[in-house]
């Protein structure tokens, strides 16, 4: 790593080096020699993802995340280490170990799957016959006898969100909500006692995701219902056409067990000198999906937040303003932990000048986005965390702050309170890891999880130090919406850096209008746009119908699609 020395970087901040009779306030801890030494980062992460494992909200092992990380709060020196109990569910569900197999005339296979979260699993491995799955309760007549037992494939509707199941499943697996002879279907398939439900992918990718809502143990969900790969789909479904026989061996370790399981924030602090009482918040989020190890969402942003506390504890940081380090659950959820946090806090969010989030998975933390009131103290405030010419920053002005970004931040936003999402840049594919069977501990980069660590520390250092609290005026654009989960005006897409369309939402204008993954976006309306922030700007700014300018393979096209501002009602307290 490259670096300014300790004397020249606080100097060209015009800090002054701590010497006998300076204010403990005064010291510039040096985060970067200590992190060259002695980076943790990748320890923390290392344990979280692969001793803890998965941490679903109201699991055993975030039970026992919580547990870890308050300890780990106290061991490096944190001061008001404690748990705030925000919410419980009735029971508690934990995923254990789930395996398959496809039986055909060529021999065994075996078979990846994935279930939802808080969905049935089977007393041990089930083998049985794999068939259509009937689609109205005609077709259900003509193969009644045939299902007891019986593994059924839903037959696949095509596209979709990345992962998502066929049947308009989507995110939450469900059933087609077009289909007036559901509800009876439903009834008459368990009735029936089918083995489960079996539905493809639109990708090697597999999602997880699940609600919770209304489970109790008294009121258990029985059926079993898994995704597999599109690859295995499509050649399950080849045999099936041809009615040639194929069997499912299948077992799915879900269980349920009484509660109630607690749900809880992690809190330490680094407390402040003149300005004790005002609060700067670093966190990112410890509960995760359970289709993996939950170790880019958000595994690397609890470590980065983890070892910038331990570094700044190591290095005898004495700030202006209390640095408050939060560990969030029940973030997949709906940002249910930092939305508690916000009403049990909200006579204290006056004196919070920012909260500070990494959740972006493990590219590094390239920049901070802020806006015109904003930067003349934080550009000269933030200069010093360019000191690595292989990963600079940058502080980038702009009109609004991004919100509805889906993080915690957005609770804050909600409430007055300065929130921002970190910059990150890198080789990552986000969307590869991001819910899916791959966010494991070894998508995490190791150089750049201990680069981000080291400018969060930093980062966090020097806004505590401002002289006055960040400013709040035109945070938020106008129509901005309520935050995730709440209503706001959407194109529909996850583009990068140069605007290119990673990602389109099931069921948004941007599939309706037909853009595709690979589009580049030139302009909505009459607005040219060049950056994702100015895409989420013309998005809010447009109403009614309005002309999207792409290229496609070369070729500049347009599309129209009709935006209509949501109505609003208020999610956040």
């Amino acid at each position: 790593m490259r670096r300014l020395s300790f004397l020249a970087l606080a100097l060209a901040l015009g800090f002054s080096v701590a010497h006998a009779g300076d204010t403990p306030s005064d010291k510039v801890p040096d985060v970067i020699g200590l992190a060259e030494k002695d980076n943790q980062v990748m320890e923390h992460l290392d344990y979280l993802t692969n001793k803890i494992g998965p941490r679903l909200t109201g699991s055993s092992n975030i039970a026992r995340a919580y547990e870890w990380a308050k300890g780990k709060f106290e061991e490096f020196g944190l001061k008001n280490v404690h748990t705030e109990t925000w919410g419980e569910y009735p029971i508690v569900f934990d995923r254990g170990k789930m395996s398959g197999k496809v039986i055909t005339e060529d021999g065994e296979k075996n078979l990846f799957f994935g279930s939802m979260a808080w969905t049935a699993g089977t007393k041990g491995p089930v083998r049985g016959r794999a068939m259509w799955a009937p689609r109205t309760m005609e077709e259900l007549d003509k193969v009644k006898d045939q299902l007891k037992g019986a593994w059924l494939i839903v037959r696949s509707t095509g596209g979709g969100r990345r992962g998502g199941g066929g049947d308009g499943g989507g995110r939450r697996g469900g059933q087609n909500n077009a289909n007036p002879d559901r509800d009876a279907l439903r009834k008459a398939l368990d009735e029936a006692g089918i083995a489960g439900m079996v539905r493809g992918a639109s990708s090697e990718l597999i999602l997880t995701d699940g609600r919770p809502n209304g489970i109790t143990m008294d009121k258990l969900p029985t059926r079993v219902s898994v995704t597999i790969t599109k690859d295995d789909y499509t050649a399950i479904a080849a045999k099936l056409e041809k009615d040639q026989k194929v069997e499912l061996e299948l077992d799915v370790q879900n269980r349920f067990s009484a509660g109630p399981a607690q749900h809880k924030n992690v809190i330490g602090e680094i407390p402040g000198t003149d300005k004790a009482d005002e609060v700067v918040i670093v966190g990112g989020h410890l509960d995760s999906w359970d289709g993996a190890t939950g170790a880019t969402d958000n595994g690397t942003g609890v470590a980065t937040t983890m070892e910038a506390a331990r570094l700044l504890c190591k290095a005898g940081a004495h700030p202006r303003r209390t640095i408050r380090f939060i560990l969030w659950s029940g973030e997949e959820q709906g940002l249910l932990g930092s939305a508690a946090y916000c009403k049990k806090h909200k006579d204290e969010l006056a004196k919070v000048s920012c909260i500070l989030i990494h959740d972006g998975g493990t590219n590094y933390v390239s920049g901070i986005q802020v806006t015109k009131a904003m930067a003349p103290l934080l550009e000269p405030a933030l200069a010093h965390l360019n000191f690595d010419e292989k990963m600079p920053f940058k502080v980038k002005t702009v009109t609004h702050l991004p919100f509805g970004v889906g993080s915690d931040h957005d609770s804050f936003l909600a409430n007055g309170v300065p929130g921002f999402f970190w910059n990150q840049t890198g080789k990552q594919n986000y969307n590869h890891e991001h819910h899916t069977q791959f966010d494991t501990f070894e998508a995490a980069i190791p150089e750049y999880q201990k680069h981000s660590a080291v400018v969060i520390a930093m980062g966090a250092f020097s806004i505590a130090n401002l002289d006055v609290l960040l400013p709040r005026e035109d945070m938020l654009a106008p129509n901005s919406g309520f935050g995730r989960g709440g209503p706001r005006k959407m194109l529909g897409v996850s583009c990068d850096e140069e605007l290119v369309i990673q990602s389109i939402v099931e069921g948004s204008l941007a599939e309706k209008a037909g853009l595709k993954e690979g589009d580049r976006l030139l302009s909505i309306g009459d607005t040219k746009i060049t950056s994702v922030e100015e895409l989420r700007e013309a998005v809010i700014a447009s109403e009614g119908k309005t002309k999207v300018r792409y290229v496609r393979e070369g070729k500049e096209l347009e599309v129209e699609v009709v935006f209509v501002t949501p109505e609003k009602k208020k999610r956040w307290l």
